[in-house]
């Protein structure tokens, strides 16, 4: 992978001289198939809502599995197989997802080979969570306040959309005691109803 960075920076620095001037130039290595590993905090939350999550920075290739160690154990990490997307960050960039992130109150990291180092409140590089000089809202993921001083129209951290949290988010996988409770004040209501005719 180095030696594969180190040709596409010479490549990026004369694009403009001929003969390289009259191809259009992309990195194809940068969107080479490669293992992405997630590791949620609360290790119950559904692998559907995970990949929801993925899909908005990644293109997932099937279903994740689960990492165990050498006695089968499993260590709370999925591996997912994905594709990094082209994005319009530096010439030739790609769209990398964070490496520390939240769905709903719980919290996950992200690790990659060819992960950039960056700072896991903030996102910039050159720092570590420790010496970061900014206040970053968890609410909205801005800059210059923190989640109590927010003002900004909630944001689901699950898939994106502005005016609904995570656990009302219609793109959540639902449990099943979710579902039954659902059913059963569904079931209530309807008796009641009946009742009152």
């Amino acid at each position: 992978a180095a030696i594969c960075r180190q040709v596409w920076e010479k490549v990026v620095e004369k694009k403009e001289e001929a003969p390289l001037n009259a191809f259009r130039i992309e990195p194809l290595f940068a969107r080479e198939l490669r293992p992405l590993y997630v590791h949620m905090h609360n290790p119950f939350i559904p692998e559907e809502d995970i990949v929801t999550f993925l899909r908005r920075y990644v293109d997932v290739q099937g279903s994740g599995t689960k990492e165990r160690d050498e006695k089968g154990y499993w260590t709370g990490r999925r591996r997912f197989l994905v594709r990094l997307r082209p994005g319009a960050a530096p010439e030739g960039g790609v769209v990398h997802p964070p490496p520390a992130f939240s769905i709903g109150a719980n919290g996950g990291t992200v690790r990659y080979p060819g992960q950039p180092k960056v700072c896991h409140r903030c996102g910039k590089e050159g720092h570590v969570v420790a010496t970061c000089p900014s206040k970053v809202c968890r609410k909205c993921g801005a800059e210059g306040h923190l989640a109590a001083d927010c003002r900004a129209v909630v944001r689901c951290n699950l898939c994106g959309m502005q005016g609904h949290l995570y656990n009302v988010c219609p793109d959540r996988k639902r449990t099943y005691a979710e579902a039954a409770a659902t059913a059963a004040s569904k079931k209530k209501e309807s008796q009641s109803a009946r009742r009152q005719d």
